[in-house]
This record gives structure tokens, sequence and C-alpha cells, in this order.
């Protein structure tokens, strides 16, 4: 699930915050009802962001 170099570790994580960035404006600016694939999506960038931010502290654990 790590990425396998460092390059799709930072392109994983940009692409992580640019998902988590705008869940998080839909799901402001929508009206009472929250959308239930928006909270998915955020859910979905966070593990994103945490898996390449692994693979970019630990390269030992790249590829895994």
């Amino acid at each position: 699930m790590i990425p396998r170099t460092a390059p799709l570790c930072w392109l994983s994580l940009a692409a992580g915050v640019l998902l988590l960035v705008s869940s998080i404006i839909t799901l402001t600016t929508a009206a009472a009802r929250v959308p239930v694939l928006e909270v998915i999506v955020a859910v979905v960038a966070v593990a994103l962001i945490a898996l390449a931010g692994v693979g970019l502290a630990r390269p030992d654990l790249r590829g895994r």
C-alpha cells in the first residue's frame, strides 16, 4: 500500500491533500445534510496522506 518510490510518495501526498481540502470545502458549504460520499473521500484522503508520510519518513517500508 505504501508507494514504491519517493516521487510516488510525494504524488500520493499531494493527491491526498487535494482530496481532503476539496471534501472539507464541500462539507463546510453543504446544507444541513452531510453527503456520505464526501465523508468517505475525507477518510480515504487521510489514509493516503498517512501512507505517503510513512513512505517518506521510512524509506525501508516503501513498496510494502
